[in-house]
């Protein structure tokens, strides 16, 4: 596993959004309940990062874990290869927390 060094997140919050809105068939206007379009829109865009409750509102419009929402921010291209490895990441993450 590579150390920490590293590994040098950077999410991209607005475009993981945007694959995976596309990705279910959702449109913005399906996701006001969660925020505003207008808001929505800016986070898509880059200009604005969403709170946890907004996350929780956008993954519930999804259909998927918020978790699921956030790591997709981190993958590079979404491909599984960088799903699995932020999951590993998280995993020793996790383990070191409640094992130390």
């Amino acid at each position: 596993m590579p150390s920490r060094k590293q590994l040098r997140p950077k999410a991209d919050f607005g475009r993981a959004l945007q694959v995976l809105r596309a990705a279910r068939g959702v449109t913005q206007e399906d996701m006001l309940f969660a925020t505003s379009r207008r808001h929505i829109s800016r986070v898509e865009q880059g200009h604005q990062l969403p709170s946890i409750r907004t996350i929780e509102g956008l993954a519930e419009s999804l259909q998927i874990h918020p978790m699921t929402l956030i790591a997709a921010a981190y993958c590079q291209g979404l491909e599984p290869a960088s799903f699995d490895e932020i999951i590993k990441t998280m995993t020793a993450d996790l383990q070191a927390l409640t094992l130390g």
